[in-house]
């Protein structure tokens, strides 16, 4: 977590209030069915150093995508509210989808919370319990939103190289931090860079997460909630490779 030396930044767009789609609406209905899980990283252009550019979107791509979804009749909502959905008889719109993005990176609190604010919906936040580029308060300002917590590991470890105790620490201790910190119930997971195995399974279900998600292209399944796929929305995707994706024409 960033270490905040002075207040965020002040702007009505960060203000906390729940967004429209933070709870159940009156014309949401069963849904039992796949929902697609999209997954972003950095909001911005890739610096000429970066050693993994494919994960920056530009500006005006993301806002070019959520308005894409919007127009074609998607509304955004929680992995929670999808899992209330799947599992206790909960309600969601016609068409949903989870927007989740990854690790804590400044421009998902400075750009993603403003922009999906505008459709009113809410995001998911797979945060890093330590070391993210986010501020305590932008954190709290998301979930002020209505956006869900959900936790990343301690340190982005891969989960796959990692003896017991250190799985125990990077997925229950990820867990203990985050609900401390921020008073939510932090109920899913991501495993870093997708990578998971059994024993990783078997960590995350030990530590009390409903769901976990992956890297695994494609939509997501009730049927496998601790290997939910997701729809890595990279720089080259577009509105018409996210369009591709769902099955839809641009």
């Amino acid at each position: 977590m960033a270490t905040e030396t002075s207040a965020a930044p002040s702007s009505s767009a960060h203000s906390t209030g729940l967004v429209r789609n933070a709870t159940p609406q009156p014309d949401w209905q069963p849904h039992a069915g796949p929902v697609p899980i999209l997954e972003y990283h950095v909001l911005g252009g890739a610096p000429a150093d970066a050693p993994y550019p494919e994960l920056y979107v530009t500006r005006p791509d993301f806002h070019r995508e959520i308005d894409w979804l919007d127009a074609h009749g998607f509304q955004a909502v929680t992995l929670e509210a999808v899992e209330d959905a799947w599992y206790r008889g909960g309600t969601l719109p016609a068409k949903p989808v989870v927007l989740s993005f990854d690790d804590g990176y400044r421009p998902q609190f400075t750009y993603a919370l403003p922009e999906l604010r505008r459709h009113g919906w809410p995001g998911v936040l797979n945060l890093k319990a330590e070391g993210s580029d986010l501020y305590e308060s932008n954190v709290r300002a998301m979930i002020g939103a209505g956006w869900e917590l959900a936790a990343h590991t301690i340190d982005h470890s891969d989960l796959t190289t990692l003896d017991a105790a250190a799985l125990q620490r990077e997925t229950a201790g990820a867990r203990q931090i985050l609900r401390r910190e921020y008073g939510v119930p932090v109920r899913d997971f991501c495993y870093p860079a997708g990578r998971f195995d059994p024993a990783a399974i078997a960590a995350v279900e030990a530590a009390g997460y409903a769901a976990a998600t992956t890297e695994i292209p494609g939509v997501a399944s009730r049927e496998a909630p601790y290997e939910l796929a997701r729809f890595e929305i990279l720089g080259s995707t577009g509105v018409t490779g996210l369009a591709a994706d769902l099955g839809a024409g641009a």
